[in-house]
């Protein structure tokens, strides 16, 4: 009788997997090379063989996520949608996510100010599609005009909070519970009248 076959392991996804629990747990300055590989099960010389340093290993990891993050929400963009409608169901994309994946989301959410420039143009990601719908919403007076970034640090702190009291226990999870009343709270903000 022949032995089942065995499933091969995909050591660069065992090791960007690693990278973000512990990152989501401990920081990613925190996470090392060395704790990375064992969380992976491999060697430290392992890492080198898929990625240049940790900071490709990082970037790895927080680009996939955001990719994944982001495909719903360009297509909710691009569909033209009523703001309101377009602001509820980003909300529950993002807190669909969360429940799902919650240490890549609690990865991306921590990711410092300070890793920007080697991250490049995928930290920004999100805030610029948010950007592009918002200015949308406002030349078609859906959304009163308002700063820019004032406008985007809103919108992030309305709805970014709900993941972040989950995490510290504040919270009872799933953030989806909170999806409908967060909408509302985040149309009352750019509210034309």
């Amino acid at each position: 009788m022949k032995n089942a076959p065995q499933e091969r392991r995909n050591t660069r996804i065992d090791l960007r997997e690693a990278a973000i629990r512990l990152g989501a747990q401990q920081g990613v300055h925190a996470a090392t090379i060395r704790t990375i590989a064992k969380e992976a099960g491999v060697t430290e010389g392992a890492i080198y063989k898929h990625f240049q340093n940790k900071e490709d290993l990082i970037r790895d990891a927080y680009t996939a996520i955001v990719n994944e993050m982001v495909r719903d929400k360009e297509v909710l963009v691009k569909a033209d949608l009523p703001f309101s409608y377009a602001v509820s169901a980003w909300v529950k994309l993002t807190y669909e996510y969360f429940d799902g994946n919650r240490d890549a989301f609690t990865y991306v959410l921590l990711m410092p100010q300070s890793m920007a420039d080697t991250l490049g143009e995928i930290y920004t990601r999100q805030g610029m599609l948010f950007r592009s719908f918002l200015r949308h919403a406002q030349e078609t007076n859906q959304a009163r005009v308002m700063d820019t970034d004032l406008a985007v640090a809103l919108f992030a702190g309305v709805i970014l909070n709900i993941p972040r009291l989950i995490n510290e226990g504040a919270l009872e999870a799933p953030a989806m519970q909170y999806a409908d009343e967060i909408a509302e709270t985040i149309l009352k903000i750019f509210a034309t009248s």
